[in-house]
């Protein structure tokens, strides 16, 4: 009974941050492409301006780089061959579905609102758009994804609880990092959290509802063959 209420009462908490980040996309998105005020990210730039130094930068782009394609593609790739090597063939699909899913997400919103980055980025070489970052929602798609694992499987009260808060924490500096850099708008980095968590929360839930027909659909099968 007691894990009955637990899944029912994680089940109402994730509709209403679902909800939430919802409604904070389309706010941020009203502000920044419609009504076109920038205030809030130029105030932020300037906020961390007086606290950027080498050190702080060298470890910024050290925590970015976990946010990078060139680090969660590889992290991607080796979690689905030990799930598949496991014989865990349903985390691979996760894995494999999440990400991809993220990815083309995320590519159609940068290409729908084209916005171009901040001036004097403390990054050189990048050339696609803006908006959302592509850090924070991946990030939140991948350790959002690892965060689920955590929540479900790790039984031990304050050791999922331990996980659970450094993968957040983890997102976080992950994605102030990319304003830090000035790589990104913090209403990129905003709406990048929200759309990954969702994008996330959505994979889920379909992945979920086709287990759940393929278990029926083979139980049905089961008793079919029992009664000849």
């Amino acid at each position: 009974m007691k894990r009955i209420n637990f899944w029912f009462k994680r089940k109402i908490i994730i509709q209403w941050l679902l909800a939430s980040a919802l409604l904070l996309s389309v706010l941020v998105v009203w502000l920044v492409f419609f009504s076109e005020r920038n205030y809030l990210d130029q105030k932020i730039f300037s906020l961390i301006e007086p606290h950027r130094s080498e050190i702080r930068t060298r470890l910024m782009l050290a925590v970015s780089f976990l946010g990078n394609h060139k680090f969660l593609i590889p992290a991607n790739l080796l979690l689905i061959t030990i799930f598949l090597f496991s014989k865990n063939k349903w985390e691979a699909v996760q894995v494999a579905a999440v990400s991809l899913s993220s990815l083309l997400f995320m590519s159609l919103l940068k290409n729908s609102f084209r916005r171009s980055r901040p001036d004097n980025p403390l990054v050189d070489g990048i050339t696609n758009f803006s908006f959302p970052s592509g850090h924070a929602f991946m990030s939140a798609a991948f350790y959002g994804l690892l965060i689920w694992w955590a929540a479900t499987y790790i039984k031990n009260g304050w050791q999922r609880r331990l996980v659970i808060l450094f993968l957040m924490m983890l997102i976080i500096i992950i994605s102030f990092s990319r304003i830090y850099l000035r790589v990104h708008y913090a209403s990129d980095v905003v709406v990048g959290l929200c759309i990954g968590f969702v994008c996330l929360s959505l994979s889920l839930a379909i992945l979920q509802r086709l287990q759940k027909k393929k278990k029926l659909k083979k139980r049905r099968w089961l008793i079919f063959i029992n009664k000849l």
